[in-house]
């Protein structure tokens, strides 16, 4: 496979909230939590 690693454009800036959120494991049948959970400090320790 080929990829390409570039510098993220400041327009994409909104959809790398998107990208986090997903990230985040939720286990099959738990309540999935707010969007706002990745404004959290603790989630990027």
């Amino acid at each position: 496979m080929n990829y390409n690693i570039r510098k993220i454009r400041e327009d994409e800036y909104p959809i790398l909230n998107d990208f986090i959120y997903e990230a985040i494991f939720i286990p099959e049948g738990v309540e999935p939590p707010p969007k706002s959970i990745i404004n959290q400090p603790v989630i990027f320790c």
